[in-house]
């Protein structure tokens, strides 16, 4: 299973978008969001519901790494 340094998200403040990198993947996130806050929990439930990185985690409480750009 990856490991939390291996799931990256980052937020991009002018455009209010998200991309998520994991496993040697990028993802660009489908919507655009308010804040970096928002960006994570829609990162978050992406990585449990596409990805499928439910290895016993709890994402609550901050597995995903925040990078602004």
């Amino acid at each position: 299973m990856e490991s939390q340094s291996d799931v990256q998200l980052h937020f991009d403040v002018l455009s209010c978008r998200a991309l998520l990198c994991c496993a040697g993947k990028e993802y660009i996130l489908p919507d655009t969001y308010p804040s970096r806050e928002a960006a994570h929990a829609a990162a978050q439930a992406f990585v449990r519901e596409t990805l499928g990185l439910t290895d016993g985690r709890d994402l609550s409480n901050g597995d995903v790494a925040i990078w602004l750009r």
